[in-house]
């Protein structure tokens, strides 16, 4: 990897974490949403570097685009922009600290004793066959998802008429 590369994927790995981290720690929902949409971007930045335009072009389209606005619109309709601080960090918390500590253990474990054999040859497949699978062998897959999404956003649009009538 040349030093320019490096140095822009860690620029955007500390960004995509900062915003995940934002978004748990935001008491305003709004402001995790946002924060969640720079997660996302920041994702979708790394997926450019690794050289999948496609995949990253999809994240940006499905996340940031429709996933993030879906969110944003069920927070409006909610009128719900923020919550009690006992929602966000309950009395029992303690219980997962040492699950973490084992997992981040296991995680630097695994991390330093792994072997990389790192390659010159590229290992993503090109975009052409990923969209000739997508809209030839999983075209209904495809669509059954796109269904589901507007069936979600046709109950969240139900829902907020019969609470605006009562």
């Amino acid at each position: 990897m040349p030093q320019s590369t490096q140095i822009f994927f860690i620029l955007l790995a500390f960004f995509t974490l900062f915003s995940a981290l934002c978004v748990v720690l935001f008491r305003s929902l709004i402001y995790s949403a946002l924060s969640m949409i720079g997660s996302f971007l920041g994702v979708a930045g790394i997926y450019i570097l690794l050289h999948a335009e496609l995949v990253a072009a999809a994240q940006v389209l499905i996340y940031v685009g429709a996933i993030s606005v879906l969110v944003i619109f069920a927070i409006m309709l909610t009128r719900q922009r923020s919550g009690d601080i006992s929602l966000f960090f309950h009395k029992q918390a303690w219980v997962a600290l040492p699950p973490v500590i084992v997992a981040a253990i296991v995680v630097v474990a695994v991390l330093a004793t792994a072997g990389y054999n790192a390659t010159t040859e590229m290992q993503n497949p090109v975009d052409e066959e990923i969209a000739a699978l997508l809209f030839n062998e999983y075209t209904f897959p495809f669509e059954l998802v796109s269904l589901a999404l507007l069936v979600a956003v046709m109950g969240a649009i139900l829902l907020a008429k019969r609470e605006k009538k009562e």
